[in-house]
Formats: C-alpha cells, structure tokens, sequence
C-alpha cells in the first residue's frame, strides 16, 4: 500500500483540479489559517493593543513615526484626529490642533476609502515632524496638508507654521494621494495644485520639493532641484512603494518607476516596467525587501522595478470576484466570494513580519457591511494564501507597546484580562515583552487598535453584569464584538441550571473545552452584548465575574485526492494519519467523495492524548472507502487552542477503473 505524506508547502484556492495531488501544493481554501514552515496552523487571535480611541470612529492610519534620534512615535489616525501612543499609560492621547489650525475642526473624512498618507520628515534644523495628507482631509483655508511636530498638528502651507515653506511659482499646494521622504526631498504623489482660479489634481505626477538642508530647502517647492515629474500616460497613480533606489508607481494599467540620477537639479527619470495589469486599490500596496504587491481587479501584481509579474496563480479570480466552487453547503465559500467590486478600494495592505506574510483587508463580495470584513493572506516564502474573517481598516507595524513588570499586572489601562490570576488570557512567558518585540497592529470601524499573533483568542471582554430574560445581555468592557459573532462565555459566577450546571458558561479555560455550542450575539451596544440565551430559570449572578471571546473558525481542506487518476483509475484510502501538536489542540475531520455535497464521514474527532513526553502525536481516522478521489476536510472551532499539523499521511492504494 503506498503512503503519501503532506506537508502543505503550498496552497490556493479552488480551481485547482480533481485530478492530481502532489505533496508540495496539496492544501486549499484555508480559513483562519494559514502554512508556515510546512506547518499548517490555525491562526492566533488578535489582542486590544490600547484601550480604545475616545472618538469611538473608523482608523485611517497607523504609522511608526521615526524621530531624528532613532526613536520612534506610533501615530493613529481616526476620521477626525491624530493620536500618539502614550508608553507610560498605555493609552493614545489625542493631539490637538494648533497655530494656524487653531480653529480647525477634524479632518471630517467622509469616506471609507479616504485612507491617510504620511511619512517623518524632519525640518531644516533636523527637529522631527510627521507630514500627513490625503483626499479625503478636510481643508483648512487652502490647504490639507499638515505636519506633527511633537506637541500639535500644524498647517505645512502656513507660514506661520512653517516658515520654510515656498510654493511653487503662482501655485499653491492643496493636498495629495500620497506622501513620502525619498531622495532627500519630500514628494507629493497625485497632487492636487491651485493655478489661478482653476484647481488640477496631478493624477500622474510626483511634486518633489529641494533636498533637505539647513537652509530648507526642503520645504522649498521653486528652488532649483525641485519641480515635478509626469509619467506620460493617461492612466491614473494607484499606488506607490519605496524599492531601494527607486520609487515604484502603480497606475491603473501599468507599472512604473522614478529611478534617481545623479544630477541634482534633474533629480528623477520616469520609466515603464512591462507588467500584464495595474492597481485598482489604491492602498493595497505592499513593499517588502525588494519587491511590493498590490491588488488590481483582475489579479494580484508584484513588480520590484524591473518586471512586474501575476502572483495569484494559487487564487485564479479572486479579485474579480467570480464562484469559484460548485456552492455546496459543505464546501468553504469564504474565497468563492472574493472582493467586492463595488467596495474595491477599501482594500488596505499590510506585512506580518512574524509570519511573512502579505496582507489585504477587503470586503467580501455580497457582504452588506460598508467596511472591510475579511483579510488576504499571503506568505510570499511559501507561496501560501488563506483568508481570516477579520474586520480591519488598516494595517501598521510598532515596536513599541506596554513594558509590564510584576507590580503593573492588574486590570487597569487596557489590561482587564488581568483582573484574577488564574483567567488571564496573557503568555507567562511573554510578561515584560510587551515593549522591544515587533508587532503588527490593526485598526478597525469602531476606533480600536489591535495587535496580531496575541494569544488565541479573537475580541476579549470581561463580564461586570448580566441582565436576565428570553435573551440576555451581558455588561462588558469595550470590545469590537458586533451583532451575528458567536461568542464563548466562562467564568461566570451563578446562572446555573435545575441540575447545578451552568447555564451560560460554554468555555473552560482550565481545560480548554467548549460545550460544544457557541452562544449568538443578537445586538450590541458599546457596553453590552446581547445573546440568544434564555436566562429565566437559571440562578442569580453572583459576581461581578466572566468573560468572553469569539472562538477562532478554522477551516481547510485538500485538493482532491487520487495519485491515479491518470491511469484511469479509482483511489482506495485505507487511512490517513495526522500528526498533531500534543498542547491540548484537535481537529474535526469530514471526508467527501468525488465532491459529493454531504461527507461520507462526518466530525472525526482527532485529538492528542496531550502525553507532556511527546512534542506532537500521530492520530488515526479510519477511511476504508474507495472513490474517484477523495476530499478531507479539517476544522476546528477554538477560543483559546491553535491548532498546529506538521504532517497528514495517506494510505492507499490503485482502486478499480473509473466511473464518469
């Protein structure tokens, strides 16, 4: 009987054929998942990184603002203010709008996809500031420009601001797509520029001021070496990404680059890259190393200045948003919806440099949400790609965050998890390394901040109150949970049934076990969840205790399975072994035949014996059946377990000739 092992080094969705399998490209559709070093794992959950923004509204923007000294900021904006992260509190302060947007209002954007554009720039005496702009800011006099220089938000084009400042000849600068420091100038990609009485966005263009000097020049915009470059097509900027010594341009229909010369009164040269389609996104440019993505209607392009190639051969339409499976109940529909058109340019990128790892926020297509619901995952490595039903903005990375030492573990300041010893959702072993470690952050709709790869466990909140009746509601801290989650609950004191169970609590962190069931959240307000649980015959609450969080979905299965289809033959599976860390994880395994819309064997439960002399164990599911080819399905539903496969072992054997 022959044996085929899968170690899952690469994965697409759908599309892939019936007929074939090979154990380097045997896993797809993975949801809440993803393959890293040939391991296939659910992912980790997605932790409060701060208590929540105090304008409670959508994040437009999360930098690393890198000061002279080599220290940096984290900067979040929201629909009307910056924020600066606080290490000795743990909280972002609001930062207040000064001189010559002393009366300014808020930035007042007003649409989803008006995402926020910025970079550090230090003025002319190397003092830090933070210049920041967009098309969607509001303007203040003439202008949507604006810099931080550490204590206030000011107007780059006021003089009094900025003294520094010098327009270009009978111009004025009203705002730009896009902002970056390359060169030794400040460029303004798109910009928007007022001549005379008529006002011209510069679709194609980049606006470069004079190199950086003490003299600052700058912030200068008509000295010499300054001016602005237009790339000569008609396609509009979709994009940018600093790649080494070029800036790379993504159009709606083409790539291009601004490579730097060594004539500094000509400081840029404009050229084309082939490339086979443009971006329609126009933040879900990613740079790493020397290349960057990004995503186009019709596919996924990376370019690193020289060619610019499709990378989505493992996600054939799914930014076009076409089925891409036969749309059985048991089948995983999260990629055959794809992107929704309409709502493309929601997509925002960002990097997971923990798990290298790409990553697009986008709304799925159907959805009826006017935000982002889901994120693209891509390990650009392993050529692996899986999806996450996460409901983030915008992405950004810090190293920055909350030091704890032993006499700063309570429950203050973001850190409600802390409130008893032995309900802690924290790593022991992580204590202390809050502040230093590289973090990938997240905003989401509501004005939270998230930090990703934290813990196991997705939007947890404590419980202080609980309203009984046909549904009931739970008093909560702020939290991200939002109406149709399903939730598990644990810890609660009281709320016991006739026979002395618990009525609520449907998660044991001491055992890591669910009941089997999660409970639905009907509505939620800022400070309450409503669930569908009948609480009138059970018991008082007794404490101001409990907790909940929303399980973590896990769903993947194989390309189907026959290694002789080829020779016209059928595939019978005697068995198949998965080898599972033994840290108290398992999975529930379907088997479909010839794509058959119910399984043939439903919910095996593969489980370790969780033996602490053992890393990982093999577990047995019995197959015994023969088929044209053959499906397995994995799931797990967890709040607080990953779920971690090194290896899935198949035995089988040629079966008889075959049929349709």
């Amino acid at each position: 009987m022959a044996i085929y092992e899968i170690t899952g080094y690469q994965t697409g969705v759908s599309q892939s054929g019936v007929n074939y399998l090979q154990p380097a490209d045997a896993f797809q559709n993975i949801i809440n998942g993803f393959i890293y070093r040939q391991v296939l794992q659910s992912r980790q959950g997605a932790g409060y990184f701060a208590p929540r923004l105090v304008e409670k509204t959508r994040v437009y923007g999360i930098f690393e603002h890198i000061l002279p000294d080599g220290t940096t900021q984290l900067l979040v904006f929201d629909k009307n203010f910056l924020y600066k992260y606080n290490t000795t509190s743990g909280i972002f302060d609001k930062i207040t709008f000064a001189g010559a947007l002393a009366g300014y209002a808020g930035f007042d954007i007003q649409s989803n996809d008006f995402y926020i554009s910025g970079v550090s720039y230090p003025d002319k005496d190397n003092e830090p500031r933070f210049v920041f702009t967009g098309v969607g800011i509001a303007l203040s006099g003439t202008s949507a420009i604006f810099f931080y220089d550490g204590t206030n938000v000011l107007d780059y084009t006021a003089l009094g601001d900025n003294p520094e400042y010098v327009p270009p000849p009978m111009q004025t600068i009203n705002r730009a797509k896009y902002v970056t420091f390359f060169n030794g100038r400040l460029n303004f990609i798109s910009p928007q520029i007022t001549i005379g009485l008529g006002t011209v966005t510069y679709n194609q263009a980049i606006l470069y001021s004079g190199i950086r000097d003490s003299s600052g020049n700058g912030d200068k915009f008509s000295v010499a070496g300054s001016g602005m470059l237009e790339a000569d097509t008609s396609e509009s900027i979709n994009g940018f990404a600093r790649l080494g010594q070029v800036l790379a341009l993504n159009f709606s229909r083409s790539n291009w680059v601004a490579e730097k010369t060594r004539d500094a009164f000509n400081p840029y040269f404009i050229r084309k890259v082939p490339s086979v389609l443009g971006t329609s996104a126009s933040f879900s440019t990613v740079s790493w190393g020397d290349t960057c993505r990004s995503l186009g209607k019709t596919g996924v392009i990376g370019t690193d200045g020289r060619e610019s190639l499709r990378v989505d051969d493992k996600i054939p339409g799914f930014t076009l948003a076409l089925p891409l499976n036969d749309g059985n109940d048991n089948t995983l529909d999260y990629f055959s919806k794809g992107i929704d058109q309409l709502g493309f340019n929601l997509t925002y990128g960002g990097f997971d440099r923990d798990n290298n790892q790409y990553l697009w926020s986008y709304k799925e297509s159907g959805s009826e949400l006017t935000t982002q619901n889901r994120v693209l995952v891509n390990n650009y490595e392993e050529n692996t790609w899986s999806v996450t039903d996460q409901r983030f903005t915008v992405f950004g990375q810090s190293e920055l965050g909350l030091n704890l030492t032993w006499d700063e573990i309570d429950e203050t300041s973001g850190n409600e998890s802390w409130a008893t010893w032995d309900t802690t959702e924290e790593i022991w072993d992580r204590i202390g390394l809050g502040l230093a470690t590289q973090k990938t952050l997240a905003g989401d709709n509501l004005g939270f901040i998230y930090e990703l790869n934290q813990d196991y466990d997705d939007y947890y909140a404590d419980i202080s109150g609980v309203a009984v009746g046909a549904t009931t509601t739970l008093t909560i801290t702020a939290s991200g949970i939002l109406a149709g989650d399903q939730l598990t609950v644990s810890s609660v004191g009281g709320m016991l049934d006739d026979d002395g169970n618990s009525g609520i609590n449907n998660y044991d962190p001491a055992t890591k076990e669910n009941s089997g069931f999660f409970w639905n959240v009907i509505s939620v307000t800022d400070t309450t969840v409503e669930i569908d649980l009948d609480s009138n015959n059970l018991t008082a609450y007794t404490a101001s205790t409990g907790h909940v969080s929303k399980p973590i979905s896990f769903r993947c299965e194989t390309i189907p399975f026959n290694p002789w289809r080829s020779q016209g033959k059928r595939c019978y599976v005697s068995h198949i072994e998965l080898l599972i860390d033994n840290t108290g994880s398992s999975v529930y395994v379907d088997i479909f035949a010839d794509e058959e819309t119910t399984p043939f064997k439903a919910n095996v439960l593969c489980k370790p014996t969780q033996d602490t002399t053992k890393a990982r164990e093999w577990i047995t599911v019995v197959v015994d059946n023969e088929a044209n080819f053959m499906t397995f399905v994995l799931k797990q539903d967890s709040p607080g377990v990953q779920f971690r496969l090194t290896s899935m072992r198949i035995h089988c054997e040629p079966g008889g000739d075959t049929s349709g």
